[in-house]
């Protein structure tokens, strides 16, 4: 250890001075609570992406292959047929990703008194049914219907009763008594009110289809990040496909069109992406307080010791040795502040994921709970962050030290 930092640490550990110490608690305080505020900042915002995407990624896979319009009726598109050569491409485009088969089909629920139209989303096992269990409220199994909350308000139905439920086959009408086996409140309104979920199986012996035939196939375990580069190497994949059937004398078995999250659900996506903005805004005004603060107490402790200063100076240590004195005393001063602010700012957060100690509106935010995610990555690179910013500021009060004559320093009251 050389002499700038030993009498550095000396001075950051001495608390003989109370206009020191206040100087100290100053700093040391506001670096704390100014990492509080980013980690919390991160963490919050993190967590809710995370909650609403994953929330999103129940509703509507993150990419859906449907069959293409043969005419100018969008809404008359055949089935979709998952054969070998589709299982091929798709696996060869993203050979880690979770296929599913799924079936979007209006329906109406009725009763004595009441009756709601819906979207029954038949899903296959490799379906969304983990999303579903996770926000079940009421069962009696999963293998089976289930309901949002406010459906089965509306019809005052329950769990394990029988539900009417009327199929639109073209002209024809299909209908079935379906036994509820659960409930489900997501807090999405906008899909709350209007999905249902059931076994893809059920919705294949209604319409009298085999195994592999469905309205849509559903991929997911990619990262968000690459929906749409994946998305548009998948459709130039299976448009290749269906023109080369084409070339060889025959019509294609079908055609192929490619959405994914970030275009079904653009608005929700675009709103999460501005959360990005606000954080990039609280954690340039959180850096500014930091090194505002950090500033003004090292010009305050400087100040209080130019006494001190001018003795050094007296016995031949230079500008450059005492800036470093300064420095070192303020670099220790914000590795403390960090300390507390890491220790109080991550209990916050396993305090907050273990007891859910801080409600929401859930009709305003799709959640009950302010969620919190964070990786330690994230924690590591903040800290570091913080101290390469704090030790550039450092250099500006340092500076101050040059302008000190050893004669009038000592004399300095």
């Amino acid at each position: 250890m050389n002499l700038s930092s030993f009498v550095g640490n000396r001075l950051s550990l001495k608390r003989d001075s109370r206009r020191s110490s206040a100087g100290v608690v100053i700093a040391v305080s506001g670096i704390a609570v100014s990492f509080i505020v980013m980690l919390l900042a991160i963490a919050v915002v993190t967590g809710f992406k995370k909650e609403i995407t994953d929330k999103l990624t129940g509703f509507n896979a993150q990419i859906t292959v449907l069959p293409a319009s043969t005419g100018p009726d969008t809404a008359n598109q055949g089935p979709i047929h998952y054969s070998d050569n589709l299982h091929r491409i798709i696996s060869k485009i993203v050979p880690d990703a979770e296929i599913s088969l799924a079936i979007n089909q209006p329906a109406v629920f009725k009763t004595d008194s009441a009756f709601q139209g819906v979207i029954l989303r038949g899903m296959d096992p490799n379906g969304a049914w983990n999303f579903v269990e996770e926000n079940m409220t009421a069962a009696t199994g999963i293998e089976g219907l289930v309901i949002s909350r406010h459906t089965a308000d509306a019809l005052g139905i329950k769990a394990g009763e029988k539900l009417m439920t009327h199929f639109f086959d073209g002209s024809h009408i299909r209908s079935r008594n379906i036994p509820v086996k659960g409930i489900y409140e997501s807090h999405f309104s906008d899909f709350d009110n209007s999905i249902a979920f059931i076994p893809i199986s059920e919705l294949q012996e209604i319409f009298d289809v085999d195994s592999m035939t469905a309205t849509s196939l559903e991929i997911r375990g990619i990262g968000n990040n690459d929906l749409d580069k994946v998305s548009e190497s998948l459709y130039q994949a299976l448009l290749a496909y269906s023109a080369e059937n084409l070339e060889d004398g025959g019509s294609p078995a079908q055609f192929y069109r490619v959405e994914n999250l970030n275009t079904q659900c653009s608005i929700y996506i675009n709103w999460l992406n501005l959360l990005d903005t606000n954080v990039v805004v609280i954690l340039v005004l959180m850096i500014l307080v930091s090194c505002f603060t950090l500033i003004s107490s090292l010009f305050i402790i400087i100040l209080e010791r130019v006494n001190m200063i001018g003795l050094f100076k007296a016995m031949g240590a230079t500008n450059l040795q005492i800036r470093r004195i300064f420095i070192y005393m303020a670099q220790r001063l914000v590795v403390r502040g960090l300390l507390i602010g890491n220790i109080i700012g991550l209990g916050i957060i396993f305090l907050q994921l273990k007891f859910r100690l801080f409600p929401l509106d859930a009709e305003a935010y799709y959640l009950s709970f302010v969620p919190m995610n964070i990786s330690w990555l994230t924690i590591i690179l903040l800290n570091i962050g913080v101290i390469v910013m704090t030790w550039l500021i450092l250099i500006l009060p340092s500076l101050l030290i040059s302008t000190l004559s050893p004669a009038r320093s000592i004399r300095y009251e």
